[in-house]
């Protein structure tokens, strides 16, 4: 039998499917850790204007599904981030995961301070590239988590001071540096956008 070490759940895709399967796992009483690679999660959903069948904002439904979040201490959430190494068998896998910097720690209130700072802006990767932002951005208007993001350009370039000056939260922390964790969990599952739901190690019916 399983220890409860390895009773833990690896969701790799912070999607709508990523997020529903992460919270119905922690709900029936497993530790669950999110990973997404975007600084934010909600994936293609949280991008469309409205969604079928009821033809409503995306938000409706992340919505409740961030709340859940929040209110479930067994969920563990991990944005910029990617699986480097996996290793393992079923029930027992060793997961290697490295997050990119935010250059913005858990201080930020998004009061968007440091956006009024800016003036050097980039294409926007939320809108797929079809408009520009500014380079310390709120990835949307509801995104989770609710903090704000230095691109790395701004971080390299000559107004980065101006900028982390600006912020009256001391919240910005333009040396920053990744950060590499080891997980073991016992199950792991793949909710990318492009491969759907699958799982490696209990079948999701067993959660």
């Amino acid at each position: 039998m399983a220890n409860a070490e390895t009773q833990s759940i690896l969701v790799i895709g912070g999607g709508i499917s990523g997020l529903t399967a992460a919270i119905e796992a922690a709900e029936a009483g497993y530790d669950a850790y999110i990973v997404e690679k975007n600084s934010y999660v909600g994936g293609r959903v949280a991008q469309l204007h409205n969604y079928f069948p009821k033809l409503c904002p995306p938000y409706c439904g992340l919505e409740i599904n961030f709340r859940r979040i929040k209110q479930n201490p067994r969920v563990r959430l991990f944005t910029m981030a990617e699986v480097e190494k996996i290793s393992g068998e079923e029930g027992n896998f060793d997961v290697t995961i490295t997050m990119s910097p935010r250059y913005v720690n858990e201080r930020c209130t998004a009061c968007g301070k440091c956006a009024e700072a800016c003036t050097l802006e980039i294409e926007n990767p939320f809108n797929y590239g079809m408009d520009k932002m500014k380079a310390a951005y709120m990835p949307h208007v509801m995104a989770y988590p609710m903090r704000y993001v230095l691109d790395p350009a701004l971080v390299e370039s000559d107004e980065a001071q101006k900028v982390k000056a600006s912020c009256p939260y001391d919240a910005i922390e333009l040396d920053m540096q990744p950060k590499t964790m080891d997980l073991k969990v016992g199950s792991i599952v793949w909710a990318g956008f492009e491969g759907g739901l699958h799982c490696l190690g209990n079948r999701l019916e067993a959660l």
